[in-house]
């Protein structure tokens, strides 16, 4: 008891230092793509390792991961690193030194899954995020990983804010929760779909997307009640209306879904949230957890990029119907209303009277369907070239004082604390406001940097000349000093781990449902069992390969399984 009650102290203690701390974590398929959601103003970034990845196909070396630490640092951001597959026995000590790679070169934590990972021999001061994998949706299974040590959790997708809000108020942990991006139709971590159907496993980082296919929906007389309708194909998550409700709920980090997504994608989706985050927490008296402010050169726009519609899903607390597009599993984009927007290159779809989707790309000479039909553009050439051409700039103010002591100067940052004295022969300039207007422009010389000086005061008891080169050298020397202090404000949130491998089994690859969901078909189709009037047969779906899968109903709980 004594020793669960000193972690709760420790852990208590290091979320009342973070609790005013807000994080914008962006998706990194890899280095670059990383750099760029900092640009954008992105707090924190998640990327795979080279193995162990929930993304088999988004992979990067200890080096990639190294460079793009050493960039988020200059911003006090942070890099996780994703090793959330479910491992074999033997697979361990390899993820254990890849681990210790990753923590040296620059990692701030690491996202898992398989929490054995978590109670292997690792330095102290590593920090482990627990993963949406981990299908956290109630405050027990989060004080359960808060225990082992688990200083920031991925909530499940489905969860409503007041069941986010009962999970914060009883956890000290950082509570993170998706707020754009795909959805997955199952509880993430209890798909095997893939796996029966394909032999790869979502939980292997080889997820087939078998969500996104289309299926027939049968009933239990043999009778085709849907055809080739994509009955699992989610919409894209969109919380932007939901931010505040999201932080006086107590989330303090908020997820981008999308390690495959290329840079534009990244690049518009942060800029989109970066601007509505800093407007509630402003509004709150709270602060995001990295520096600088972004100029992104552009106006971002989510509909304008991959958008397959949107949905707050389960936000709200209740639910609701029109969570699937049903006519593909791929991006519609946003609905055009104006067709005088369109341009050559551009990508568009409609939906026809039969319920087909029909695309083409506008070559200037295109026939569209007339103005009664709803057109989406799902590739805006004008748009993807803006973002590509965009210079997107983000820089850390600086307040900096210069001040002549007896045998050189003193430079200070006031922001940062950081402090440089260097010792000068100097003599006094024969044109005072040239001398000054020289030690203004030297230290405002910065643009090659991620600092800008917001403000330079000299206080010289005269106007003393230095060389210019003498002047940039200590500049130099200035911001290398306010850099490291910079990337040690981003902090740590280590908690005490106290996981015993011995009395872990090795998890079950194949269970015998191959999905549960909080979605149901039955309920979108109108066919809810609640509904007296409703067909209360047994339902299948069937793939295009004739394969058929049970559907079950559990109404007191709301959820559907795939048998």
């Amino acid at each position: 008891m004594h020793q669960v009650s000193v972690l709760e102290d420790i852990i208590f203690a290091m979320a009342d230092s973070l609790r005013n701390k807000v994080e914008l974590l962006a998706p990194a398929r890899n280095a670059e793509t990383g750099c760029v959601a900092i640009d954008a103003g992105a707090d924190a970034v998640y990327i795979g390792a080279a193995r162990f990845g929930a993304r088999s196909a988004a992979g990067n070396s200890v080096e990639d991961i190294a460079g793009l630490a050493d960039y988020a640092h200059r911003y006090g951001a942070r890099v996780y690193v994703t090793v959330n597959t479910l491992l074999t026995d033997d697979e361990l000590d390899e993820a254990r030194r890849l681990i210790i790679d990753l923590h040296n070169a620059g990692a701030d934590a690491f996202i898992v899954q398989d929490v054995r990972i978590a109670g292997l021999d690792l330095p102290d001061d590593i920090e482990f995020h627990a993963s949406t994998q981990c299908d956290i949706r109630t405050a027990d299974r989060a004080i359960e990983l808060e225990r082992m040590g688990f200083s920031q959790m991925v909530l499940a997708r489905e969860l409503s804010i007041d069941e986010i809000g009962e999970i914060c108020r009883k956890t000290n942990s950082t509570v993170e929760t998706f707020i754009h991006g795909a959805l997955c139709v199952s509880y993430s971590g209890r798909c095997y779909l893939s796996e029966r159907v394909c032999g790869r496993s979502a939980n292997r980082g080889e997820c087939a997307q078998m969500c996104r296919l289309p299926y027939d929906l049968i009933d239990e007389e043999g009778r085709t009640l849907q055809k080739g309708k994509y009955l699992l194909s989610l919409k894209d998550f969109d919380a932007s209306g939901r931010i505040g409700d999201l932080l006086d709920a107590g989330v303090r980090s908020f997820k981008i879904e999308g390690r495959l997504k290329d840079k534009n994608y990244v690049k518009n989706i942060t800029g989109y949230y970066r601007q509505i985050i800093d407007k509630a927490i402003s509004e709150r008296n709270l602060t995001k957890s990295s520096l600088g402010e972004t100029e992104l050169g552009f106006v971002p726009d989510v509909r304008r990029t991959f958008y397959r519609g949107g949905t707050e899903y389960f936000l709200g607390g209740k639910r609701e119907r029109g969570l699937c597009t049903m006519v593909t599993g791929k991006a519609m984009g946003g609905m055009i209303t104006d067709r005088r927007e369109l341009r050559n290159g551009d990508g568009v779809c409609w939906v026809t009277k039969d319920g087909e989707l029909r695309g083409c790309q506008i070559d200037g000479c295109e026939t569209l369907p007339d103005a009664s039909v709803r057109l989406f553009r799902n590739n805006d050439i004008e748009f993807e070239r803006l973002l590509t051409k965009s210079n997107t700039v983000r820089k850390i103010g600086l307040d900096i004082e210069v001040s002549d002591e007896n045998t050189g100067f003193k430079i200070c940052e006031k922001n940062y604390q950081t402090e440089l004295v260097v010792e000068c022969q100097h003599e006094e300039g024969r044109n005072s406001e040239k001398v000054m207007q020289a030690w203004r422009d030297q230290f405002s010389r910065l643009g090659d940097t991620e600092f800008k000086a917001d403000a330079i005061e000299l206080k010289f008891s005269k106007p003393w000349f230095v060389p210019a080169s003498v002047m940039a050298g200590w500049r130099r020397e200035m911001v290398e000093l306010t850099r490291k202090m910079v990337a040690k404000s981003r902090g740590s949130r280590v908690a005490k781990r106290t996981i015993d491998n011995r009395k872990i089994d090795a998890v079950r690859l194949f269970p015998k449902e191959s999905m549960r969901c909080r979605y149901c078909i039955r309920y979108e189709l109108g066919m809810c069992l609640k509904d007296k009037k409703s067909y209360r047969g047994k339902l299948w779906i069937r793939n295009s390969s004739g394969r058929k899968f049970e559907l079950g109903f559990d109404c007191g709980k709301c959820e559907m399984t795939i048998l």
